[in-house]
C-alpha cells in the first residue's frame, strides 16, 4: 500500500460569520423533513471555524456557474454503457491513487490534477500498484495559483500541457501547514528534467449538464469537475449526497472516478483526506445543485510506448485555407509519420513525412464539412497511430441559425426561466453558443456559454440573481472564429 505524508492544518477559530452557520441538529431535521437519507455527523472539518472552511474552497468559480444548458433529449449513442463503473475496481484492478490532503490551502484545483493525473498515469501505463507522485505544490506555485485566491482547472491543464509536472520529492507539499503560499524559485532546481506533460486535454462538458457525454469520457480515464460547496456538506459522511440547506461556501474542483446509475450518482475523489466522507471519496446525486459533472476536463498522457501526436490541434478545430500540422512521434524505431485524413471512414489523404516534420496542408482541396485526421508512425514494431480528432473545414459559405423556441417579447421573468435553444449548422455544426442578457439602464451585459452545441438545449436562467429591470436577450452561435450567427433579440423584464 503507497502512503503519502500531509501536513494537518492548524486550528485557529476566527470571528463568526454574519449570519449563523448551519448546525448538525438543524441539518438533520431539514433531512427527516424532506426525506433525504445520506449520513450526516461530525467529520473531521465540521469543526473548522467558518474562515477554514472556506479556505478550503479554492476554486475560482465561473460567472454563472449554475446556469447551465443541457440537451432537450438524449442524444443517440453507439456505445452501450454500463450501469456501473468505477475505476477503483476496474474488472477487479483498483486503479486509482492514494488519497491526498490538500488541507488549510485553498490549493483543490491542483490536487484534482494531480489526482487524475497519477490515476491516468495507472490506466494508461497499466500501473495498478500507483508508483506515481507528482507535485501538487509545483504544480499550484509555478501554474498561479494562491491559497487565499485559489485557481482554475483550464489553468492547471493548460501548464500540464505546456511545462508539466515534476515528482513530489522535488517540490514538497508545506502550503497546507500555515496556509502560506510558496514561491515557484523554491522548486528542484532540476524540475524542468523531471517534469512529465500531458499530450493533450478534453472538456465533456462545460456549463452543460449531459451525464451521457461525462460517463462516455469517464470510461477513457478520471475528470477534473467543479462544484459549489454547502454548509451541509462539510457534514458528509457517506451515502449519496444531495443539497439539503445552508449557504455556499465557495467553489471546489475534485475529480469524477465513477457512476452508478442504480444509486443514480456519481463517484467523486475529495482532496480532504481518508478521514473525510467514505475514505476520502463521496457519492452524489445525478443533477445535484452542487453542480458536479457540468465542468468536467479529461487529460491524457503517453503510454509507456510512447505516442504520437499532430501538435496542437484538437476536436472540433475549424481549418480554413493552408494549415501547418506538426508531426511527432516519441515510440522507439520510429522511421517516418503518416498523415491521414478520413471523410465517413474513407481515406482522402495519406502523407509520409520524416519524424518532427511540419507539413503544410491546403484545406481547400477537400469540400467543406467534417473530417477525421490522425497521425500514424511507422516503427520497427508496426504502425503506431496518434489520437483521432476530428475537425471541421469551412472554406465557403455557411448556413445556420440559432434561435429561441420560447421567449416572447415583453415577459417578465420573476426567478428563473428553462430556456428552449434550437441550432443548426451546415456543413459543419456551432462550435459554441452563447446566450447574452443586457441590462437597458446601465449597459452591462451578462453571458452564458456552452461549447457543447445540439441541435435542441435548454438552459437554465437564474434571473433572480440579476437586478431588477428592462434587458435586451439573444443568442450568439459560432463556428470557431470563422462564422457569427445571432437569434432574434427579445426585450424582457426581469422583477423579483
Amino acid at each position: 500500500m503507497s502512503y503519502r505524508l500531509w501536513i494537518l492544518p492548524f486550528l485557529s477559530w476566527g470571528a463568526l460569520a454574519v449570519s449563523a452557520p448551519l448546525t448538525l441538529s438543524e441539518l438533520k431535521e431539514k433531512m427527516t423533513s424532506r426525506g433525504i437519507h445520506w449520513e450526516a455527523g461530525s467529520t473531521s472539518i465540521s469543526k473548522f471555524s467558518e474562515n477554514e472552511k472556506r479556505k478550503l474552497m479554492g476554486l475560482q468559480l465561473d460567472e454563472g456557474f449554475q446556469d447551465v444548458f443541457k440537451p432537450a433529449s438524449s442524444r443517440p449513442t453507439e456505445k452501450r454503457l454500463p450501469t456501473q463503473f468505477d475505476w477503483r475496481n476496474k474488472e477487479g484492478v483498483n486503479y486509482s491513487s492514494p488519497m491526498l490532503n490538500q488541507a488549510n490551502c485553498g490549493s483543490c484545483v491542483a490536487f484534482s490534477a494531480i489526482g487524475a493525473l497519477e490515476t491516468q498515469m495507472n490506466i494508461t501505463q497499466n500501473t495498478p500498484h500507483s508508483p506515481w507522485a507528482f507535485s501538487p505544490q509545483h504544480l499550484f506555485s509555478c501554474g498561479g495559483g494562491g491559497c487565499e485566491t485559489g485557481w482554475h482547472p483550464l489553468s492547471a491543464v493548460q501548464f500540464l500541457q505546456k511545462t508539466g509536472v515534476p515528482d513530489e520529492t522535488c517540490f514538497p507539499y508545506m502550503s497546507g501547514g500555515d496556509g502560506k503560499d510558496l514561491a515557484c524559485s523554491q522548486t528542484c532546481s532540476d524540475a524542468s528534467n523531471r517534469s512529465i506533460k500531458i499530450t493533450s486535454y478534453s472538456m465533456p462538458s462545460f456549463f452543460m449538464e449531459n451525464p451521457q457525454a461525462v460517463k462516455e469520457a469517464l470510461l477513457k480515464g478520471p475528470l477534473m469537475t467543479t462544484m459549489v460547496v454547502f454548509e451541509d456538506f462539510i457534514f458528509y459522511k457517506g451515502g449519496i449526497y444531495k443539497h439539503v440547506a445552508g449557504e455556499q461556501l465557495g467553489g471546489h474542483a475534485i475529480t469524477l472516478v465513477g457512476w452508478n446509475d442504480n444509486d443514480k450518482a456519481w463517484i467523486v475523489r475529495n482532496s480532504w483526506g481518508e478521514d473525510w466522507g467514505e475514505k476520502g471519496y463521496f457519492r452524489v446525486a445525478y443533477g445535484d445543485s452542487s453542480g458536479v459533472s457540468r465542468q468536467t476536463w479529461g487529460i491524457q498522457v503517453a503510454s509507456s510506448k510512447g505516442y504520437v501526436s499532430l501538435g496542437d490541434i484538437r476536436d472540433h478545430t475549424v481549418l480554413s485555407g493552408v494549415v501547418k500540422l506538426d508531426l511527432k512521434s516519441t515510440v522507439d524505431g520510429t522511421k517516418n509519420i503518416e498523415l491521414s485524413v478520413l471523410k465517413n471512414g474513407v481515406p482522402l489523404l495519406n502523407e509520409t513525412a520524416t519524424n518532427g516534420a511540419r507539413v503544410s496542408v491546403d484545406t481547400k482541396q477537400f469540400p467543406d464539412g467534417v473530417y477525421t485526421v490522425s497521425a500514424i508512425a511507422d516503427t520497427a514494431s508496426g504502425k503506431v497511430p496518434s489520437q483521432p480528432r476530428t475537425v471541421y473545414v469551412l472554406n465557403g459559405t455557411f448556413q445556420g441559425k440559432v434561435e429561441f423556441k420560447n421567449m416572447t417579447e415583453n415577459e417578465t421573468i420573476t426567478e428563473n426561466k428553462e430556456i428552449e435553444i434550437g441550432t443548426s449548422g451546415s456543413p459543419v455544426p456551432f462550435t459554441s453558443v452563447a446566450f447574452k442578457a443586457v441590462n437597458l439602464k446601465t449597459g452591462e451585459e451578462n453571458v452564458r456559454a456552452t461549447y457543447t452545441v445540439l441541435p435542441k438545449m435548454i438552459m437554465l436562467w437564474r434571473a433572480q440573481y440579476l437586478e431588477n429591470g428592462d434587458y435586451r436577450v439573444l443568442m450568439e452561435a459560432k463556428v470557431g472564429d470563422k462564422v457569427t450567427v445571432q437569434s432574434k433579440a427579445f426585450n424582457v423584464k426581469v422583477s423579483h
